[in-house]
Parts: structure tokens; sequence; C-alpha cells
């Protein structure tokens, strides 16, 4: 095996984080438990490098190791929160790993259509799941009542799956 390359780590690693992340993301619900994993699985990434096989694809070599980082997690944290018996884990990885292609369609899309709302949607949609807040939270913030929040979320949410599905039957899936 020959030594790390750090130039040739980085632009694999990073052409494929967020594939990575996704992986992750799909076997975990906190993102904060998403980014800790993805970040211990970098380092083992790293450190294991030098017997990376060339000739093999990165990805499922890194898909590996994060399968194996998000199992350790789970074990450890066990006591702590509830996770998905490894068994589970395994075939959710290995359902992830079988519709792949899939996923990637249906993010890609889901990335186009959320740019296609308009912009309170948009907003709103942003607020609830990138900073994490509960409806609850949202509907204090911005004065609407937590129905009326929950009927518009419902609304854009439909809105966003027809318009993956329309994109994705546009492309041939099924």
């Amino acid at each position: 095996m020959s030594s790390p390359a750090p130039d040739e780590f980085v632009s694999l690693y990073f052409r494929y984080e967020h594939k990575l992340y996704r992986y992750v993301a799909s076997l975990l619900s906190r993102p904060s438990d998403v980014e800790d994993v993805l970040q211990e699985t970098a380092q083992v990434l790293w450190q294991k490098f030098g017997e990376y096989r060339r000739e093999e694809p990165f990805l499922p070599w890194a898909l590996g190791i994060a399968r194996h980082k998000v199992l350790n997690f789970c074990q450890r944290e066990q006591t702590r929160r509830r996770h998905f018996q490894p068994a589970v884990i395994e075939l959710l990885a290995d359902v992830r790993l079988k519709h792949d292609d899939l996923l990637e369609a249906r993010s890609r899309w889901l990335e186009k259509c959320v740019e296609r709302l308009e912009e309170v949607d948009r907003r709103l949609i942003q607020q609830r799941y990138a900073s994490e807040r509960t409806l609850a939270e949202l509907a204090e913030e911005t004065g609407r009542t937590p129905n009326a929040l929950y009927k518009s979320m419902q609304r854009i949410r439909r809105a966003l799956l027809d318009c993956v599905n329309e994109g994705l039957h546009s492309e041939g899936w099924r």
C-alpha cells in the first residue's frame, strides 16, 4: 500500500462528502449526531487512506467505514438515547445503497422544487427544517396559530412532493 497522499484524499473526500452526509443522515435522526459521525468517519478515512486500493471506487469504501461509525455511535449512545438496533441500521444502510440513484434524483429535484416555492413558503420550510425549530416555536415567532402553521406546512410539503414526483417522472423514474 502506498502512503497517504493529502491532495488525493482531500479531492476524493470533498467529491463525495455530500453523499456520505446523506448516507449517515439516512441512518441517524439528529443533525448534530450526523455531524459527529461524519467527522469520525473523515478521521478514520484519513487514517486508513494508505490502505485504500486506488483501483476500486472510493465511495463504497468510504460508505463501509461510515456504516461502522454509525453502528459504533449507536452502541455508545444506547444507554443515553434510543436508536435503532444494529440489525435495523444494517438493513437501512443496505436499502439506502440499493436505492442510491433514486435518492440522489429525489434530492436533486427537492432542491429545484424548494427554489420554485414562493419566498414566504421557502422561508417557512427553511426555518422549520434548517434551524430545527418546533412548529410551536415557529408559530410563536410568526404570530400564527400552530394549527394554521401546520396546515401551511402540510400544503407546502404536498406541493413539494408533487413537484418532485413530476420531476422524477419526467426523467423516467416510476
